[in-house]
């Protein structure tokens, strides 16, 4: 899930099983686990709040070893190792 407010994005993952830690990886961190840990929630989800140049980004998220999409994402799209990319765009 993502919720924007201007150039500033939370992005949101709630896993449907209970995990340790969660990283954002995308295009504006260089695809880096470690960047942008995500802080957990007490309803077990897990939030990262950037702020983003205008463009279009890919993303996943990565826990506990697994990288996953974002299912609330704008759009999906073939990355080059033939797996699907959530997208954001920012405007």
């Amino acid at each position: 899930m993502i919720a924007k407010a201007g150039s500033r994005v939370t992005f949101i993952f709630s896993p449907s099983a209970p995990i340790k830690q969660a990283s954002l990886v995308g295009d504006f961190n260089k695809w880096k686990i470690k960047a942008d840990v995500m802080q957990q929630m007490p309803d077990g989800s897990f939030r990262k709040t950037k702020k983003l140049a205008p463009g279009r980004y890919e993303y996943k998220f990565y826990a506990d070893g697994i990288y996953w999409n974002d299912p609330e994402a704008e759009s999906q799209t073939i990355n080059p190792y033939g797996t699907l990319n959530s997208v954001i765009n920012i405007q």
